[in-house]
């Protein structure tokens, strides 16, 4: 198996990046199952998150870091229980992040009192329920621009205005009630620290000296990736690897950034599960190679004052923009099949195929969980620009795929690092006679119709378009078996 093959493999088990993974396992909205499928074939969805909108704070890999140990715990409020509900982003940014900025700036003294500490309950309120990143419905996800663009904006409201108290079982919130704010409780400006190389591209700033640089000046909210260690971890130790089993809406959750300890190698994590069965006492320490490679995706900071944050803007000049479709599907001699498949450069630069992967993936009907990368990147042709190339590619069915019903999804440049302006024509689904899923025999033979149909709404911005019944029966079943 190639380098990249195993790469988008481990892409194709993550769910979105939406934060809508931080409680409870829901999938019970069907545009909700479609995005969620569509972003396990993209990667992570840089959509929601706008960081190209956003601005990045200096990369100070560099800096001479002399302090060994660093830590703002004894300026947060007490570690928070978040319930059954998917709002860890305002929990991280508003109650830990934005509580322990005011205590550090002198605005209050005790965040042990509701009366000094941000509501995160109030921030899920005031965050937009429609448009460009907005939360998700029955608090299930948000993502962090919108929580700083609010706290920005509108200020949030104390815990003892907006109260949310878990009682270790259940609670029933209000998740669309309107938001409060608070004029006098507003953040000046905040900026992107750091991020993955998931988010297409090269990464940046994603060093520890880096994050330890500006973890000397304030705490940190970051968006962590998990895994069944991580789940289940009740220990003061270091972690220091997880699996890559991904628990399901678990997979994606928002956290404190709180300090960082030489001596341990580790970066200390404030999470908001409570204190009685996670972690030590609900925090956590995190090695820092670990964390800076696999475990943090994305790391922000933000000032309660403008004009405190050096930076510079993330907005992309990308020229490059690809689109593919898929032309036929046909059996060829010695059991094999050929693909071929048209690329188009909508961009103003040219292209070479060699510069981005092209995959076809072949998944199971109702069983979404079987997927089978049969081809990888495969050509080196330049496009310049208003042009187009019709190519081919030979392939085998896995022996480990058997009969049934199957549908196939082509590809270009999967985890995005030609920085495509457009990624929604970057997918192409193919399907059998009227949209359905195609038959596979026992000895893997099948016929895709010589009329190739592309369920567009896959990846279109208006999902409500979206109408094959068996598709979305297969969206929802593979959810609700994760």
């Amino acid at each position: 198996m190639s380098k990249f093959r195993s790469k988008i493999l481990l892409y194709l088990l993550i769910p979105c990046f939406t934060f809508t993974s931080c409680d409870e396992e829901t999938a019970n909205d069907v545009l909700a199952i479609v995005d969620e499928i569509l972003n396990l074939f993209m990667g992570y969805d840089m959509e929601d998150e706008d960081i190209d909108d956003q601005e990045k704070a200096e990369d100070e890999t560099d800096a001479v870091i002399t302090e060994r140990y660093v830590s703002w715990e004894a300026k947060c409020p007490p570690v928070g229980n978040q319930g059954e509900y998917g709002t860890c982003v305002a929990w991280a940014s508003a109650y830990c992040f934005k509580t322990t900025l005011n205590v550090i700036d002198g605005k209050w003294s005790d965040p042990s009192q509701a009366s000094q500490q941000c509501s995160p309950i109030d921030l899920w309120h005031l965050l937009p329920s429609s448009g460009t990143n907005a939360k998700a419905t029955n608090c299930n996800g948000s993502t962090f621009e919108p929580a700083f663009d609010v706290m920005i904006s509108k200020g949030v409201a104390t815990m003892s205005s907006v109260p949310f108290k878990y009682n270790g079982k259940s609670m029933k919130m209000n998740c669309e009630a309107a938001g409060v704010g608070n004029s006098d409780n507003k953040l000046g400006e905040y900026r992107v620290v750091a991020y993955s190389a998931a988010y297409g591209g090269k990464a940046y700033g994603m060093t520890v000296n880096n994050i330890k640089y500006y973890l000397k000046k304030g705490p940190l909210v970051i968006g962590a990736q998990l895994g069944n260690r991580f789940m289940k971890w009740n220990s003061s130790a270091v972690l220091d690897y997880d699996d890559d089993t991904y628990n399901g809406q678990h997979a994606y959750h928002a956290i404190a950034l709180v300090g960082y300890d030489d001596d341990k190698n580790a970066f200390r994590v404030r999470n908001s599960w409570g204190t009685e069965d996670w972690g030590d006492k609900g925090s956590i320490w995190i090695d820092y190679d670990f964390f800076v490679k696999k475990f943090c995706f994305g790391v922000w900071t933000a000032s309660n004052t403008t004009g405190k944050l050096s930076s510079a803007s993330l907005r992309s000049s990308s020229s490059n923009d690809v689109k593919v479709s898929v032309v036929s599907d046909k059996a060829i001699a010695n059991g094999k099949r050929q693909v071929r498949y048209t690329i188009e450069n909508k961009g103003n630069a040219a292209i070479s195929t060699a510069d981005y992967p092209i995959s076809y993936i072949l998944f199971k009907a109702k069983h979404l969980a079987m997927r089978y990368v049969v081809m990888d990147k495969a050509s080196d042709v330049v496009i310049n620009p208003g042009q187009s190339v019709e190519l081919s590619y030979d392939y085998a069915i896995p022996a480990e795929a058997d009969g049934g019903k199957y549908f196939m999804l082509l590809i270009a440049d999967p985890i995005d690092e030609i920085g495509d302006k457009n990624r929604n024509d970057n997918f192409f689904f193919v399907t059998g006679e009227n949209g359905m899923p195609f038959e596979m025999t026992t000895d893997r033979s099948f016929n895709i119709p010589s009329q190739i149909k592309e369920v567009r709404s896959l990846c279109d911005a208006d999902k409500n378009a979206y109408k094959n019944a068996e598709i979305e029966y297969s969206l929802k079943k593979a959810a609700s078996k994760k």
